[in-house]
């Protein structure tokens, strides 16, 4: 795991986040470790941003959802062993 930030991980993917949708990408949490665990907590806090969201809104927190899930499957293929990891992204998900 790196010493990086949720917010630093965030800032160096390639490439780089839209900057009109970069509001709906920015971690909640941002001086977090850059972990599988709070990647996947912030997918699930857009989630949850869905419910009594305009549907425009709604629809760029499930995009953001998504976002976050996907670079949780990144950040689980850089651990030691990638399948446990990917197997608690989708457990957590599902919870």
């Amino acid at each position: 795991m790196s010493d990086r930030t949720l917010a630093t991980w965030i800032e160096s993917r390639r490439p780089p986040v839209p900057a009109a949708f970069e509001p709906f990408v920015r971690p909640r949490r941002p001086e977090a470790p850059a972990s599988v665990a709070a990647l996947v907590e912030e997918a699930r806090q857009r989630l949850a941003a869905m419910e009594g969201a305009e549907l425009r809104e709604g629809a760029f927190h499930l995009l953001a959802a998504d976002g976050f899930v996907t670079w949780a499957c990144e950040r689980a293929l850089a651990e030691d062993d990638p399948s446990e990891a990917l197997r608690g992204v989708l457990d957590t998900l599902i919870e």
